[in-house]
């Protein structure tokens, strides 16, 4: 099981729901002002795993299209949580994973 997990990059999906999606709905139902969630929420923690995921992903030699999936998750944690102007967050996301990906050389085997 363990196996199939990190074959289909389990621990990707399961960060990216949790960092996208839980994490926004924690910081939602504790009360924590709207201020202190984009700052600490989508600028410092979303920005820093994002690109750390783009890292891993190139370092670990999975497919690319896995760097959609923090994105993903960070949009739908927007729409659910997040008043419209920071949609475009998720596209910030996108291009710190993608930068981090592009920017790590694969390790060699």
């Amino acid at each position: 099981m363990a196996e199939k997990f990190r074959n289909y990059g389990g621990q990707y999906w399961l960060v990216a729901i949790v960092v996208g999606v839980v994490l926004p709905w924690l910081l939602k139902l504790m009360s924590v002002s709207r201020f202190h969630q984009i700052v600490w929420l989508l600028f410092i923690i979303d920005f820093i795993v994002a690109a750390i995921i783009g890292w891993l992903i190139r370092r670990s030699g999975h497919t690319g299209w896995f760097v959609w999936l923090m994105p993903a998750f960070c949009f739908v944690g927007l729409y659910l949580f997040f008043p419209t102007y920071v949609y475009y967050l998720a596209l910030v996301d996108l291009g710190l994973s993608y930068l981090a990906y592009g920017l790590t050389t694969p390790r060699v085997a």
